[in-house]
């Protein structure tokens, strides 16, 4: 039997197409399972992974607990958190260095009264302008620069304020700092000018220590006491002793160093309400041939109540009593020895603030001071006293800025005197203050 040629043609495409499709199917199914398989394999690796990786973070999670662990009981006992044991994630103090703080602060009062006579300047003036650099030095040591400029008898003179190295990483919370400072005594001693809440120093800070700040060369231990029902520290220093008070020089040799200390205490009463207070001590010679001893015993304090930065509320007080001890003196015609009557002081002051406004805060202080050894012509204690009562309105542009008015009443009364015994005055001041950079943090 003979096929046709056009049967045949279409008998072998049919068989061609169904062998091909054969053959496709069945690499289709190999496919698919080898597919499976992959994804199978594929699935369980991951989870294999995943339970390795969980086991994994949890080793590396103990593993590093175990190193703090081992980094906090290196620096056990330090009052920092900076530890001498490197880590991985401890940045290089080195560089640190190059990111010091710089800072300028510039601080413009101007002063007037219609007293008669005059007792003020009655002018605008740059009190003064300072710039300072703070930083670390490395794991150990801090670093601290201050210079001023201030305008006295129309002329600006260049010192500097404050230069000093401190460790404040010592083991049991103690910290060492040497080289000339703000000594730390009382409250606003450590407080420079364009810093303070109110313009005009204290009447009784103004008598016993100065217009602005006590500095001197020396140093001071410090020690943060272990309990924890109230956090305190105890300051002990000592300085060469040559100079009391702001002055443009050394001054003279003394017998012994000028020693003080401050015992300070901070409590938190809960409800954003804090209080600081402390109590000072100082023993100073100021002559050197009298061998006189000045005696300055102080008590600070100041209680905040703080809603972020939007309402505030702070109280702030000192009080100091200065007594000063004079040699005995020999008569050389009786060979009789008699001990002179110590000179007593005493004053104090009461701020008061209220910051009612994120920009806006009013204030009010009340200054007492008095000397216990003003006598009359019957050699009997003459009544004395100088007060002042001072209102202020601030506004705050920024933590950087500042503008403050205030005007005072001041009352002076001196029955020691024939003339004069009574003075009242009254004055106003303004000042302007900007900070420039980054200015380190203010006391609490």
């Amino acid at each position: 039997m003979v096929i046709p040629f056009r049967k045949f043609i279409r008998a072998s495409v049919i068989f061609t197409l169904a062998l091909f499709s054969y053959i496709a199917f069945a690499q289709t199914n190999k496919w698919e399972k080898e597919l499976e398989n992959d994804s199978e394999k594929k699935t369980l690796e991951a989870k294999q992974s995943t339970d390795k990786g969980n086991n994994n973070w949890e080793d590396d999670l103990e593993k590093d607990l175990k190193e703090q662990e081992k980094r906090s009981k290196g620096s056990q006992d330090s009052r920092g958190t900076t530890s001498p044991v490197s880590s991985n994630n401890q940045i290089n103090r080195s560089a640190q260095n190059l990111m010091m703080d710089a800072s300028v602060a510039i601080d413009i009062v101007g002063e007037w009264d219609k007293n008669k006579p005059r007792t003020t300047n009655n002018k605008l003036d740059v009190r003064t302008a300072e710039f300072g650099f703070t930083g670390a030095v490395d794991q150990w040591l801090r670093g601290n620069f201050l210079a001023a400029a201030h305008n006295e008898n129309g002329k600006y003179n260049f010192e500097v304020h404050e230069a000093w190295i401190q460790a404040p990483f010592l083991p049991f919370n103690t910290s060492v700092k040497a080289g000339q400072m703000f000594m730390d005594i009382g409250r606003l001693n450590k407080i420079h000018w364009h810093d303070r809440p109110f313009i005009t120093t204290p009447i009784v800070h103004e008598k016993f220590i100065g217009q602005e700040s006590t500095m001197d060369t020396g140093a001071e231990f410090s020690i943060l006491l272990p309990w924890k029902f109230i956090t305190q520290e105890l300051v002990v220093g000592a300085t060469n002793g040559k100079r009391w008070g702001h002055a443009h020089s050394e001054g003279i040799q003394k017998n012994n160093p000028m020693g003080y200390f401050h015992l300070k205490n901070f409590y938190y009463f809960g409800n954003n309400w804090g209080t600081q207070f402390g109590f000072s001590g100082v023993r100073f010679e100021p002559t050197t041939d009298r061998r006189n001893q000045r005696y300055l015993y102080g008590f600070d304090g100041v209680l905040r109540w703080s809603q972020s930065n939007l309402k505030e509320i702070m109280i702030m007080t000192e009080f100091w009593y200065q007594q000063e001890i004079f040699p005995e003196k020999i008569n050389l015609t009786t060979y009789e020895i008699s001990k002179p009557n110590s000179q007593n002081q005493w004053g104090y002051y009461l701020f008061a603030d209220y910051k009612f406004h994120q920009l806006w805060s009013v204030g009010g202080r009340y200054d007492y001071f008095t000397d216990k050894n003003l006598t009359g012509k019957d050699g009997k204690f003459a009544q004395n006293a100088i007060e002042s009562q001072s209102l202020q309105v601030t506004f705050h542009s920024s933590e950087f800025g500042k503008i403050r008015f205030s005007v005072e009443r001041r009352f002076t009364q001196d029955y020691s005197k024939e003339n004069n015994q009574e003075l009242r005055e009254f004055k106003a001041n303004i000042q302007m203050v900007a900070i420039l950079g980054s200015h380190p943090a203010h006391s609490y």
